[in-house]
């Protein structure tokens, strides 16, 4: 996850068409992932992207700065593809912990090292894939919230924040949905052999590079350049 610097956010507050489009470069994927985990469905993830930045530059002149950038803008990503699911007659559920999880703590409490999982070789593409593959077929609100975890390498006050949700239901929803995800994991067929030499020893985290990453098909088609003024 890329959180922007201050002075970029100050500049694109002010107009700077420049700074705008450095944000935009900079979280595109990350809207995209998001979106695409609340919709399920490429064309309109890359709508909602589209919606998301449109909103984005309406409210910078808000942002004041209270929380972390990244937090306020997936915050509204979501919010908006709520928005999008009561339109068609959906909403995002969001469960609260079951009366087991409040009576004993340590379901309430997610594994601390989010690597030691079979999540943890998300360094190879193919694995990389296989698990989003496997998230998609989650409940949607393990699904979303993994995908924050994972993908977006958020902390669990940032999902909470971003999901309005308690923390403890973050954390359980964190410590369940793993067990779920590397259930599915295991009963794809014939998985790679890196996830079945890997899955008791963990790897090293996934490498963030500094240059961006390619688009995926959804967002080729985006035009989210802003304008001036």
């Amino acid at each position: 996850m890329a959180e922007p610097s201050i002075d970029v956010i100050r500049q694109a507050q002010q107009g700077d068409p420049q700074a705008q489009t450095q944000l935009v470069l900079e979280q595109q994927q990350y809207v995209y992932s998001i979106a695409m985990s609340v919709l399920k469905n490429p064309d309109d993830a890359a709508d909602l992207t589209q919606e998301a930045f449109i909103r984005l530059f309406r409210a910078l002149p808000q942002y004041s700065g209270e929380s972390r950038f990244t937090t306020w803008l997936y915050r509204l990503v979501v919010n908006l593809g709520r928005d999008e699911l009561r339109r068609r007659g959906r909403r995002l559920p969001v469960i609260t912990p079951e009366s087991e999880d409040e009576q004993d703590p340590i379901n309430t409490v997610a594994d601390q090292d989010r690597w030691n999982d079979p999540v943890q070789a998300l360094d190879s593409r193919e694995l990389r894939d296989q698990v989003r593959r496997a998230l998609n077929q989650l409940d949607e609100h393990y699904r979303l919230v993994l995908t924050l975890y994972y993908f977006e390498d958020l902390k669990y006050n940032d999902i909470a924040q971003i999901l309005d949700m308690p923390l403890n239901t973050v954390k359980s929803h964190i410590r369940r949905g793993k067990e779920r995800l590397a259930a599915l994991i295991e009963a794809q067929e014939q998985p790679p052999s890196a996830y079945r030499t890997s899955i008791t020893s963990p790897l090293p985290p996934v490498s963030r590079s500094t240059t961006q990453p390619k688009p995926s098909a959804g967002l080729s088609r985006l035009h989210l350049m802003p304008q001036g003024g």
